[in-house]
């Protein structure tokens, strides 16, 4: 297609986009976005797919690669592509996480890796907070400080491949890589993400055809690329034909403990010589709640930040309040009337109310869960299934039972119908009496399994029965599609997790369909850390626990929790309530440490203090 082409296409949808995000779209240079909570990014990502692709921009058969820094992010915004454009087209999309693009080079290319760094194939995966690398260290080193575990992480991944000159590290490197007789081979997402560079760099055809394959990269959540990631994008597509665009915004960077890279934007518009586009319209939040935000934002940052309201919002919407309680107890009655008050009186569904906390899920919300759980309202701890939902074979075996259970499902018969015709090979097909056969099959095959689940009694016949459906689906192809699955156990881990949160929920409900919903969270309030929560937004949320308990970091990283504040308030549209107890759970509790944060609220003149310590 020509300049033209681009000039003259339009958004999808009979979407109108800002200025500058229509700008950002259709640039097919290197560029950096700068979006703000509900700027709409996920949107403009999925927008400029659509414009590279329909105008043959990324030219077939180039494809485009997504990279975000949560998996739900990734999830979020595949989804969305896929309602924008054909299915022949959306097979050039790729979106992934940074985790998960690292491990599939790694997992792909293993045997390219020289024998000394070459992992045992069944390695498994562990995070900072696990004890596998602390104690690979205690196995040369005499003395191990247990209670700094990112120290001994951070020191193992500060050594580019080979390590030269560290004896220790070359050792620890060495037991993790392979294991023995006590240790199971074991990495890091870090060390993944090392061994991909590595494998990049020592094989020029492995890095010149991933650089074929990809015309243009996305960069989602950009601000929290740590220093690794974006050496493994320097590494791919640093001074190349590829066209980056990477979407942030500084005053959500809350991924500094976990190694975010401070001066990342500075360094990208350096490197990639990229345009810098900033979106001025809030899409999500009432003009009132946009008043804090703007307030934060001077904390943070020098530059003005006047966020334009969505024009479907009039003045003076939008709701937020700080509550005072004597105790925690008081409190959980409290947000449980509001809440129901909220889906009763302004039908508010549950899944739209959102309760977060700092950190410590259980030691703020299980009083609020049996008191919502007394007016008939479910809540749970969303951070259990929040990934595990995500995943494309819990997707493909929930929406398979779905289908089997209800003919009228379009939603699940549409996936396991796109999954099938992708595994089979007949992508852009036009063989009818093929489409015709499979039809049937498919078909058959659910039948078979709702007859199956009427008889299930037990826990292994589940088990089985799931076995049978990843059997159907071909399960070599599915680890070949999803190259994540190829490795360890991954794949049987995800299906036994999976199987032991639906069998539970049928033991309550006696019907699959209601423990399917039940497993999804339908009709259940989410709860969730301010970490968690990041991307997602809700009509009404509700911020407990607001006291220097649980910012007990904020004197020494200020900075990075008031990111976190504005991240936690952000996601609400139009209610916003913040909660304060003196006692909580024979704790004393005070907000002096964060004053600093409440002043922050009362300088926005929208926010209403209401004291229930009498």
């Amino acid at each position: 297609m020509s300049i033209s082409s681009i000039k003259e296409w339009q958004p999808t949808d009979g979407l109108t986009l800002e200025d500058n995000a229509l700008r950002a779209v259709k640039d097919l240079r290197n560029s950096l976005v700068i979006a703000g909570p509900g700027a709409g990014k996920t949107e403009l990502l999925a927008q400029k797919a659509c414009c590279l692709l329909e105008t043959n921009s990324c030219i077939n058969p180039k494809k485009i690669l997504a990279i975000s820094f949560k998996r739900d992010a990734a999830y979020n915004l595949k989804e969305r592509v896929s309602l924008r454009v054909t299915s022949k087209l959306e097979n050039r999309f790729t979106s992934q996480t940074f985790d998960s693009f690292a491990k599939h080079i790694l997992d792909r290319f293993l045997n390219v890796l020289p024998e000394e760094y070459r992992p045992n194939t069944n390695y498994e995966i562990v995070d900072t907070q696990q004890n596998a690398i602390i104690r690979a260290f205690a196995k040369f080193q005499i003395y191990i400080d247990k209670d700094n575990k990112k120290y001994y992480m951070d020191l193992l991944t500060s050594y580019s491949l080979p390590i030269k000159d560290n004896q220790l590290i070359e050792d620890v490197w060495n037991l993790l890589l392979k294991g023995d007789e006590t240790h199971k081979a074991t990495l890091s997402f870090p060390m993944i993400t090392l061994l991909a560079i590595y494998i990049l760099r020592t094989n020029p055809f492995i890095l010149i055809s991933l650089r074929k394959t990809y015309s243009h990269v996305f960069l989602d959540e950009f601000q929290d690329t740590t220093t690794l990631q974006y050496e493994l994008v320097k590494t791919c597509f640093l001074n190349t034909d590829t066209s980056i665009t990477a979407v942030g915004d500084n005053r959500q960077r809350i991924m500094i403990w976990a190694g975010a890279k401070r001066d990342i934007f500075d360094c990208y518009k350096q490197d990639f010589k990229s345009k810098e586009y900033s979106l001025k319209m809030n899409h999500r939040s009432a003009p009132r709640l946009l008043e804090i935000q703007k307030i934060v934002n001077n904390y943070l940052q020098d530059s003005p930040f006047v966020p334009i309201p969505n024009p479907k919002w009039s003045e003076n919407e939008g709701v937020a309040e700080i509550w005072y309680f004597k105790d925690f107890q008081d409190e959980s009655r409290t947000i449980a009337t509001k809440i129901l008050e909220l889906t009763q009186t302004y039908n508010i569904n549950s899944r739209d109310i959102c309760i977060i906390v700092k950190q410590s899920v259980n030691k703020y919300t299980d009083s609020i869960i049996k008191d919502l759980k007394a007016v008939n309202i479910n809540a749970r701890n969303e951070t259990i299934f929040q990934d595990l939902l995500k995943e494309e074979i819990v997707i493909l075996i929930l929406s398979t039972l779905k289908s089997a259970l209800n003919v009228y499902d379009s939603d699940s018969w549409l996936t396991i119908w796109k999954e099938k015709v992708h595994l089979e090979g007949m992508q852009g097909s036009t063989n009818e009496s093929s489409f015709d056969k499979l039809r049937r099959e498919l078909k058959d095959f659910l039948r078979s399994i709702k007859n199956t689940l009427v008889s299930i009694t037990n826990i292994e016949e589940l088990r089985i029965l799931f076995i049978g459906i990843s059997n159907f689906y071909n399960l070599n192809r599915l680890k070949k599609s999803y190259p994540k699955y190829s490795q360890g156990t991954y794949i049987n881990k995800l299906i036994q997790d999976m199987e032991g949160y639906l069998y539970y929920y049928f033991q309550q409900t006696g019907d699959w369909l209601s423990s399917i919903d039940t497993f999804e969270g339908k009709d259940s309030i989410p709860i969730m850390t301010i970490h968690k929560s990041k991307g997602l937004e809700y009509d009404a949320v509700f911020f407990v626990g607001f006291d220097d308990n649980a910012f007990w970091s904020f004197s020494h990283q200020q900075q990075e929790d008031t990111c976190t504040f504005f991240v936690g308030l952000s996601r609400a549209k139009r209610y916003l309530y913040f909660t304060f107890s003196e006692s909580r759970k024979g704790t004393y509790c005070t907000n002096s440490n964060i004053s600093t944060l409440y002043q922050m609220l009362k300088d926005s003149k929208v926010v209403k203090e209401l004291n229930f310590q009498s």
